[in-house]
């Protein structure tokens, strides 16, 4: 009679204790997917630029401010020119960049030992070069970026009675900030190439090549600003 009680109070208790445990393995089943809901919310609100992910192409317009006065004496202080890149990250936050640009300029020849003009023309040819690291922190809708590394220029002054060209080794520093734009959509073509999105650029630098006087000849340190569009591959 004792054993028939104990085993009918187990089975009771079975019955009991199993619905309670089946509503609490249906609560965590349940707070598992408002879990991944969750996340799939936060994935969904992230930018939809991948951040430093690719490379990129770009095409500056800048403004030269030079610190070398015989410059300025046969043709002028500052010069608008052009400037094209291709930057690389090589992580999440930092990058690589290699910029080449042109700039030409024509004015009247001085005579050296006079500083009087000649009335000859004079012709000045600069092909700046830099390349260096990036530090880049960004947004939904813009990066900044800092960046500094080795400059150099290449230059040929010529007139009628003279010519000079030689090479410039200094250094470059930068900062500036991108903001993404909408022009250039991403192709949904399955294997498609070219540019995916476009960014507009404003940049500010420095370039030096005799720090602390230490140097001769062309001194051709310059304040940089720019401004231009990058092309993200």
């Amino acid at each position: 009679m004792l054993r028939r009680v104990v085993l009918m109070l187990t089975l009771l208790s079975g019955l009991v204790v199993s619905p309670a445990l089946a509503q609490e393995q249906a609560d965590e089943q349940d707070e598992a997917s408002k879990g991944e809901k969750r996340l799939k919310k936060v994935k969904e609100r992230r930018p939809a630029y991948p951040m430093f992910s690719e490379n990129s192409i770009g095409f500056r317009g800048i403004g030269e401010v030079w610190q070398e006065t015989a410059i300025a004496l046969v043709h002028s202080s500052s010069r608008f020119g052009g400037a094209g890149f291709f930057h690389t990250g090589l992580t999440r936050a930092i990058g690589f960049e290699l910029e080449l640009g042109y700039n030409q300029m024509k004015g009247k020849a001085v005579d050296p030992t006079t500083n009087e003009q000649t009335g000859n023309s004079s012709t000045l040819e600069l092909v700046p070069i830099s390349m260096g690291a990036t530090l880049r922190a960004g947004g939904p809708t813009s990066e900044v970026f800092i960046g500094a590394g080795p400059a150099l220029v290449a230059f040929n002054d010529r007139s009628p009675t003279n010519a000079i060209s030689g090479v410039k080794i200094g250094g470059d520093v930068r900062a500036g900030v991108r903001i993404h734009t909408h022009f250039l959509q991403e192709s949904i073509r399955p294997g498609a190439r070219g540019l995916r999105r476009l960014d507009f650029e404003l940049m500010l630098g420095r370039r030096q090549h005799q720090p602390f006087g230490v140097g001769s000849g062309l001194d051709l340190s310059a304040w940089r600003i720019g401004a231009g569009l990058v092309g993200r591959l």
